[in-house]
């Protein structure tokens, strides 16, 4: 087989790999140099090579991303689940500024306290651009709704549309039709969730209409759409099931044989 035997080309590839990310990141031509020369150096010195770019280049530039940042934060908030929520009620506390709000308010919405997200946002949105923020104006509308205001809810969604129409998305759409439930807006919430359930990323959408329409008395529709919910998981991923499991569950128990 020559030179090129299956240990020789495994090495070259690792070589490439390397040079490879070495140029991507934009690393001094220093480890391309010795790369090429450890090659012809033997095969401890092309290993001792590796091991340091791996070490002074590929392993930080891991623990810098996005990923790894994730990573870790999932694991501290496992050890500590109330860690990443002091730290921005610290921030709040020494900073107060907009984002620092904006960020606990996020995290309170996460826990369940509805009232102080309600608190938070209202907060941040004194500022002067506050009332035309549509990050905050859609906060605070979720955060109205969660807490059992569903006409508060309602006329920020309103807002919302006005002062940012790109960000009226598919979970604002369902919060207004989950705001205009909460009101007795019958009527209204089943032309929303009729609007927003064909195309919302997920199956709360058609979950939460069929319950209205189950309670409005309409059981037919109410239970074609617990089918279509169930037909829709049927040989999904498991991490959608999964995501899904709340609203997969309400439509087993809702269909009628």
């Amino acid at each position: 087989m020559g030179y090129f035997t299956p240990f020789s080309i495994g090495l070259l590839l690792i070589n490439l790999a390397l040079a490879y990310h070495s140029i991507r990141s934009g690393r001094s031509p220093l480890w391309l140099l010795a790369l090429a020369v450890a090659s012809f150096a033997g095969f401890l010195a092309t290993i001792a090579v590796w091991l340091a770019y791996l070490c002074m280049a590929v392993i930080p530039d891991l623990l810098r991303s996005h990923g790894a940042r994730r990573f870790a934060d999932n694991v501290s908030n496992a050890a500590d689940p109330g860690r990443g929520y002091r730290e921005k009620k610290r921030q709040v506390e020494q900073v107060g500024s907009v984002d620092a709000k904006r960020a606990l308010a996020e995290e309170s919405l996460k826990r369940g306290l509805f009232a102080e997200a309600v608190a938070l946002y209202e907060s941040a949105m004194q500022g002067p651009l506050g009332g035309a923020d549509p990050v905050l104006i859609k906060g605070l509308g979720r955060a109205k709704l969660l807490a059992g205001d569903g006409a508060a809810a309602e006329a920020l969604f309103v807002q919302l549309r006005q002062v940012d129409p790109a960000a009226v998305d598919a979970d604002v759409e369902l919060d207004y039709a989950r705001a205009l439930e909460a009101q007795g807006k019958n009527d209204e919430a089943v032309r929303q969730y009729e609007t927003v359930a064909s195309r919302y990323p997920g199956e709360e959408a058609r979950a939460r209409f069929a319950l209205l329409l189950e309670k409005l008395g309409q059981e037919a529709q109410a239970q074609t759409l617990y089918r279509e919910i169930l037909s829709s998981v049927k040989g999904a991923p498991r991490y959608y099931r999964s995501r899904q499991s709340e609203w997969i569950r309400i439509a087993k128990q809702h269909l009628k044989s």
